[in-house]
């Protein structure tokens, strides 16, 4: 290992439900067995039913939507404030694992996808351009959301952690989000984008105070989507793609509108930064979009974001290792500097479902210079795929040193 190049991190994403139902000596034993090193532990999320694989005592769990898997201070609090989890032991977790102290510990938080919040403040939403609501999730341009997710991160880094891995400080794209999705019409990545965009009142005051003209935007956007809604049409990928390039060289105001949508992230993710202490790191989880480059439909582009904080963690949700290598090496291009990427990869399936698939991922990440890696998600993998993930480490990946400086 080279001086001054910390070891490379693998840490392992959990769920409350899992440490509590193992217990925080096993559940460590069992991470450091596999050659991990850390834990990023969910503090909160949406409603879901989980096929729990390693959970002791159930098979299907039933998250709570929009809880925090701690126990928050209600001092900090301006208008909206969090909900603490109904299950003690599971607002524990992070202080059991602690208080075992073999693993690096991290906390992933959701701040604005919240659908049991965003429900109780419908005047911090997002609104699309014909006023629908989007009631899962608060607005980042919302002054009342961004105070809300200042003070949940300020709170949660009280906790015995050595950072925070920032969720959803960001819009979300259509398709991600509510836990029902309906439509008769083929989704693409045109239409997505049209029907991502937030017009409530928060997004038109900023876009009024840069002139840009939201209310026209707004117009033109129902106007596309009405029409092709309409039609006996179905663009094909590659079509949609096409569209959404031509609309962005031809309406000047969808771009800076977008502009204006990257700029709010970043300050809301350098605010945080600012808060907290500088012994906590912080990381922002960049997109739910595939490939990575689409984050910037969600206001959150890869360099602005991982500038804003110490890095960004990305998903590379791919089925193969080239895609995975593809996608890194553009991640580290758009960042430029290795050293502010980690990767989480998910060892099962659709994804990287056997071994092999997941030690040519794992050699891809260290090719683009990516040596801290997450692995998605405890609670879902089942025996033979924690053991693929072990030998996978074993066989040399997760010993290698860290090819670039920088944090661990």
């Amino acid at each position: 290992m080279l001086l001054g190049r910390p070891p490379a991190l693998r840490s392992l994403y959990v769920y409350p439900w899992d440490v509590a139902s193992q217990g925080a000596r096993e559940f460590a034993a069992q991470a450091l067995g596999l050659g991990l090193t850390a834990a990023t532990v969910a503090l909160g999320g949406r409603a879901g039913k989980f096929v729990a694989a390693q959970h002791r005592g159930s098979r299907v769990v039933f998250a709570e939507e929009g809880t925090v898997c701690f126990e928050p201070d209600p001092r900090g609090y301006g208008e909206i404030a969090p909900v603490a989890h109904s299950d003690p032991a599971l607002r524990h977790a992070v202080e059991d694992l602690a208080a075992d102290g073999r693993l690096q510990l991290r906390a992933k938080l959701p701040l604005l996808h919240n659908a049991r919040l965003a429900a109780q403040h419908p005047l911090h939403v997002v609104r699309n351009a014909w006023g629908d609501a989007y009631a899962h999730h608060l607005c980042p341009s919302s002054p009342a959301a961004l105070e809300y997710a200042l003070a949940l991160s300020a709170d949660c880094a009280r906790l015995p952690l050595r950072g925070l891995v920032l969720e959803a400080p960001n819009w979300l794209s259509y398709a991600h989000g509510h836990a029902r999705e309906f439509a008769q019409a083929h989704g693409n990545l045109w239409l997505e984008a049209l029907l991502s965009l937030c017009f409530c009142s928060h997004c038109r005051q900023r876009a009024g105070a840069a002139n840009v003209d939201a209310d026209a935007l707004a117009a033109r956007v129902r106007a596309r989507v009405d029409a092709y809604l309409a039609a006996p049409v179905d663009a094909a990928a590659d079509q949609a793609a096409a569209w959404l390039l031509a609309d962005l060289l031809e309406m000047p105001q969808l771009a800076a509108y977008l502009r204006l949508r990257h700029e709010r992230v970043a300050e809301a993710v350098a605010a945080i930064r600012a808060r907290l202490p500088r012994d906590r790191d912080v990381w922002a989880i960049a997109t739910t979009r595939r490939p990575s480059a689409n984050a910037w439909l969600e206001g959150s582009p890869l360099a602005a974001l991982a500038r804003a904080c110490d890095g960004v963690e990305v998903r590379f949700d791919h089925a193969d290792a080239a895609r995975v290598a593809a996608d890194a090496f553009d991640a580290v291009q758009r960042v430029g500097d290795p050293a502010r990427v980690r990767a989480i990869l998910r060892p099962g399936p659709p994804e990287l479902g056997d071994g092999a698939a997941l030690a040519a991922a794992l050699a891809a990440l260290q090719t683009a210079g990516i040596g801290d890696v997450a692995f998605y998600h405890y609670g879902r993998l089942r025996p033979h795929q924690l053991h693929a993930l072990g030998a996978a480490l074993r066989a040399g990946s997760a010993g290698a040193a860290h090819p670039s400086a920088g944090v661990a």
